[in-house]
């Protein structure tokens, strides 16, 4: 009896192994997809004052002398490596390459590495991101009659990456 139920067990095993055997294996491969964004920047510019000055002192192509404005880029992720910065304000009502101050007296913003000016609503590619980044700015008299008055007027900078 013991040898019926061994043989019994043993033919058991061989059926199982012989359909395991039997068993059709399918495959599938699947696509995983994604994107990794580089992270972000950190960005500050501290206000400028640009001086006191006599409004008769605009007697023709008057400009004051230019003050640093420095814009700091910090704290970039690795994957960063050029910001592009975007200066938008209002435009002086007679020469839009300048931003608004008073009236006839604007604002010039150059890139102080090359002189160019940056107009409202222009940009310009950085080399790098992290830095300071140098610009300068100025009263220019953009009319023939000027007025006095307060200038207080915001200048947004944007960044874009790489």
């Amino acid at each position: 009896m013991r040898r019926f139920r061994s043989l019994l067990l043993m033919s058991g095993l061989l059926l199982c192994a012989a359909a395991a055997q039997a068993q059709t294996v399918t495959t599938t491969n699947f696509n995983v997809t994604g994107t990794i964004l580089p992270g972000v920047c950190r960005i500050a510019v501290a206000d400028v004052d640009l001086g006191t000055y006599q409004s008769t002192q605009f007697t023709g192509a008057f400009t004051t002398p230019f003050q640093n404005v420095n814009v700091v880029v910090s704290q970039c992720d690795p994957l960063i490596t050029r910001v592009g910065l975007h200066f938008d304000g209002s435009a002086d009502v007679n020469d839009a390459t300048l931003f608004q101050g008073v009236a006839g007296i604007g604002i010039e913003l150059q890139r102080t590495s090359s002189g160019a000016r940056l107009r409202p609503g222009g940009w310009t590619q950085m080399t790098t991101a992290a830095g300071t980044h140098a610009f300068r700015a100025r009263f220019v008299q953009s009319a023939a009659a000027v007025s006095a008055g307060t200038v207080s007027r915001p200048i947004t900078v944007s960044m874009t990456y790489n």
